[in-house]
């Protein structure tokens, strides 16, 4: 739909569920008919489109920093002392850092 695979997970909403306190569903939706609209007139676009690159790095650096924070929270909630929620982790953390080290 609209070019994005079935199965794609967006980990950026975490952060915004974070920040924002609010996982409605009827927001995500409202949220999802005004980004079609906004893309589909040009004029609106055109602003959206003019946003300098540096703002929305800004912006995407901060989301997922949130993402991290996020992160950081839940694995401190953890019982650390159970095998299987430290081979888990450690596990989640090699492919996630050894993607980023052998690509």
């Amino acid at each position: 739909l609209f070019t994005s695979m079935p199965n794609t997970t967006f980990s950026q909403n975490n952060g915004v569920i974070a920040m924002t306190k609010c996982a409605s569903r009827r927001a995500g939706i409202a949220t999802g008919f005004w980004l079609i609209i906004m893309g589909v007139f040009a004029k609106i676009a055109g602003v959206i489109t003019s946003i300098p690159d540096c703002v929305l790095g800004g912006m995407t650096i901060f989301l997922f920093a949130n993402v991290l924070i996020s992160g950081i929270t839940l694995f401190g909630e953890l019982n650390l002392k159970s095998r299987r929620i430290r081979f888990i982790s450690v596990l989640s953390m090699c492919v996630g850092v050894g993607v980023t080290v052998w690509p």
